[in-house]
């Protein structure tokens, strides 16, 4: 198989089945009204499928539904990052929260490994930017 140029129709067209498939109440009443289909992000289609294989041994998933979490795994991953960026930097410039903090909460981490992390995060997230510092935490 070889790569798309463009994998957003492919993407698009996973989320809307996995949504459709998959998805719960919520989403049959959004989609109840007409208009373009709105479906799950990323993360939550790849959760939609990995909570039906919890829930009924798998017996409702089909190959379809694999293949479709599996394509989107990469942008679920993205999205990920993308949070994390934004909670380390928003717990450390409006929360004071130190490389300490943020390496205990990671799991027990020291400093240097959850610095690490960060500074590999934002090699992988081309486009971010970190929020401004808040005046609570300049102060603090």
């Amino acid at each position: 198989m070889t790569q798309d140029s463009d994998p957003y129709p492919r993407e698009a067209a996973a989320l809307e089945r996995l949504t459709r498939r998959h998805g719960d109440e919520r989403y049959r009443r959004l989609n109840s009204h007409g208009g373009p289909y709105l479906t799950a992000a990323p993360l939550e289609a790849v959760m939609l499928v990995a909570r039906a294989m919890e829930g009924d041994g798998g017996n409702s998933v089909t190959g379809q539904d694999l293949e479709d979490a599996i394509l989107l795994l990469d942008r679920a991953r993205g999205d990920l990052d993308l949070h994390e960026l934004e909670l380390v930097d928003r717990a450390r410039l409006h929360h004071g929260r130190t490389w300490e903090h943020i390496a205990q909460a990671a799991g027990g981490k020291d400093r240097r490994t959850a610095q690490t992390r960060y500074s590999r995060l934002r090699e992988r997230t081309p486009g971010y930017t970190p929020p401004v510092a808040s005046q609570e935490a300049a102060g603090a």
